[in-house]
């Protein structure tokens, strides 16, 4: 017999190459699933930048909020006045009782007291009836006084705190927004959900518990009839939800509509004297037709789907009865019948209350469509108005700042001032804009007077905006130098602090249509209290005089400053600063607007104004600079030259070009 060779050197590698390959495949499994991770893990950063980016939203952004989510929120300014609407939440086991009530006296007239003959149990049923009708109907008055009392009292709320949350927001918000915006979601918007609470919620609430006591009544009659009677019922459901998704977003495009057509009307209202002097009025008129045909395409379009939606509820409640009526009729003459046999005898009165119930029944469900229009109105209204109360305010001085700037006699140190109007906005991010101040360094000693002079559009402007902290998002330094050497930061200080001891007179004075006395106050009490030191100020700055001519302090101003002329408007802008005395003050080409004659008045008024204070003067008028202490000349947001007016003339530079190519006579 043959001896079996020895296995062979190939067979014997066998086992070890099985091996390596097997090795091999766990080392390459392992790689794709390190490089799969590695890809989860990208995916992830990517959707996380993604949300990140999605968090960025711009001020009075309309946010994506339920409207349940919006109301709880809205309850803030409801819950002070909770007495009311727990008063009128009281009447609503009273009105869905009584309306429940009234289909089984019916049903007894029909089923026992016709029958019988028996005219007592009429009368009886009779005043039972007109006792339900009575007590609904009074229960019902009272819920619509309650819930409109709170609504009302609410509304008022909400109202005062947009216009407290306006008045803290900073300059560029309404450098963004348009004021018809803003009236839009004070005025409209508002009102919007004065009548959602009045008559949406709660009244959504009222129908609720109705057509729950609706069905409760109907399944004890028959609950095989309620079945029958009720089986579309679904289709109403994906009908209200469908159709309410669709309202909302058209609710909203509404809204917004209508506050760009009110922006557009103030606007125009507001500089209708230059529209009617280059003879625009067609265009406006035009451009006010275009914007109210967007409002009306958004209104035609939500109408449509209300009245839709309304059109087939009511075809619905129809078809409901007519169904009940169609196999439920004929058990009433057959016994034999399949409902009969399911549902036991079918009586004539039972029938009558069924019909009742749902004809009751589909009259909220089918105003529901109307309720949640208002509703779907008014969660439009709360993402505009939470859009605008959410836009971060300015800080305010806290009890431990107050004498921050006690030690603060007007001395400035400016390093490296860049600035421009896209920076510093945290809610549109850093958007793009063109840099208006390029690494600005000067310094302003106690009591010193410098002058800015430029050509439009060097920065002049912004850099007062900038020290009055009206703007932020500054770079570099800006240091208040107090008397013992220590530095504040101007970005770190609450602004209405700074505003405190740094006043700014602006070329364009707004005066409010009241008196005198009053627009150089504004409303302050101390002021109020002293007329003395009103009339001090006054006389400061050369308006004493015609201000006693024309009434003194209770003399009416008019819309606008309409009794004054441009210089004595300017005057009484003056009169305000003098009224508070600053420790710093900036003057943004204030005399820029007065004819000559007036100027000199404004001039002696300037400089008893200017005594032992820190001054910048913004200007375009050699007068008003010549006798500064130092003069900063601004080209593209760049210092060019620094110096005194002789100095400056003798260095023929851009002031020099400025002083001849007719500054001094501007």
């Amino acid at each position: 017999m043959a001896s079996t060779p020895p296995p062979t050197s190939t067979s014997a590698k066998t086992p070890s190459r099985a091996r390596a390959r097997k090795k091999k495949k766990k080392k390459k499994k392992k790689k794709k699933k390190k490089k799969k991770k590695k890809k989860k893990k990208k995916k992830k950063k990517k959707k996380k930048k993604k949300k990140k980016k999605k968090k960025k939203r711009p001020a009075m952004a309309e946010r994506a909020s339920s409207a349940a989510a919006l109301l709880r929120r809205f309850w803030g300014f409801a819950k002070p006045h909770k007495r009311w609407l727990f008063a009128g939440l009281a009447a609503i086991p009273l009105v869905a009782g009584m309306a429940t009530l009234r289909p089984l006296l019916i049903k007894e007239v029909v089923d026992t007291a016709i029958p019988a003959d028996d005219g007592a149990s009429l009368r009886q049923l009779a005043i039972f009836f007109l006792i339900a009708v009575a007590v609904e109907f009074v229960a019902m008055a009272g819920q619509v006084y309650a819930l409109q009392r709170a609504g009302h009292a609410s509304i008022y709320d909400m109202r005062a705190a947009i216009f407290r949350h306006v008045l803290c927001l900073p300059a560029r918000f309404f450098d963004k927004h348009p004021l018809g915006s803003l009236l839009s979601r004070s005025t409209s918007d508002v009102e919007a959900l004065g009548e959602t609470l009045s008559f949406g919620v709660f009244t959504i609430l009222t129908d609720v518990v109705m057509i729950a006591s609706f069905l409760v009544s109907m399944a004890m009659l028959s609950w095989q009839l309620t079945l029958l009677s009720l089986s579309i019922a679904p289709l109403l459901f994906l009908l209200v939800r469908a159709f309410s998704k669709v309202l909302r977003g058209l609710q909203l495009e509404v809204r917004r509509a209508q506050g760009v057509q009110s922006g557009y009307l103030t606007e125009q209202l507001s500089g209708v004297g230059v529209v009617q002097l280059y003879g625009r009025e067609d265009h406006a008129l035009h451009t006010y037709d275009a914007l109210g045909s967007r409002y009306l395409r958004a209104t035609k379009l939500a109408n449509i789907f209300d009245s839709l939606l309304y059109s087939l509820m009511d075809g619905i409640s129809a078809f409901c009865v007519a169904l009940l009526l169609f196999f439920a009729a004929p058990a009433l003459l057959d016994d034999t019948s399949v409902l009969t046999a399911t549902t036991g005898a079918l009586t004539l009165g039972t029938l009558f209350a069924f019909v009742e119930y749902l004809q009751r029944i589909f009259v909220p469900i089918r105003e529901f469509s109307s309720k949640l229009a208002t509703v779907q109105r008014a969660a439009a209204s709360l993402e505009r108005i939470y859009g605008l109360l959410d836009t971060p305010c300015e800080r305010r001085t806290a009890p431990d700042e107050d004498t921050l700037l006690r030690g603060w006699k007007g001395a400035l140190e400016v390093r490296d001032l860049r600035f421009s109007y896209g920076w510093g906005d945290a809610a549109d991010g850093q958007r793009e804009a063109p840099v208006i101040l390029r690494g600005l360094d000067f310094d302003v000693a106690a009591g010193e007077v410098i002058a800015v002079v430029g050509r439009t559009g060097s920065g002049k402007t912004s850099l007062g905006r900038i020290l009055t902290r009206m703007y932020d998002g500054y770079r570099g330094s800006v240091a208040l130098v107090l008397e013992d050497g220590r530095k504040l930061e101007l970005r770190d200080l609450p602004p209405d602090l700074v505003r405190r001891h740094l006043l700014m007179v602006q070329q364009d004075v707004f005066l409010f249509d009241e008196s005198v006395g009053f627009n150089v106050s504004l409303g302050e009490r101390d002021l109020d209290d002293d007329p003395a030191a009103m009339l001090e100020a006054l006389d400061t700055v050369q308006a004493g005089a015609f201000i006693r001519d024309r009434g003194g302090l209770d003399s009416p101003v008019g819309e606008r400053g309409a009794n004054f002329s441009a210089g004595e408007t300017q005057l009484l802008a003056f009169a305000r600063v003098a009224a508070r005395s600053p420790t710093m003050l900036i003057l943004d080409e204030a005399t820029a607007s007065v004819d000559s004659l007036t100027e000199q008045r404004v001039q002696q008024a300037i400089e008893r104004l200017l005594d032992g204070r820190s001054v910048l003067v913004i200007a375009h008028r050699l007068s008003t600079v010549r006798h500064a202490d130092k003069i900063i000349v601004l080209a593209d947001g760049e210092i060019a030259e620094v110096g005194n007016h002789e100095a400056l003339m003798a260095r023929d530079g851009l002031y020099a070009d400025l002083y001849r190519s007719g500054f001094a006579e501007e």
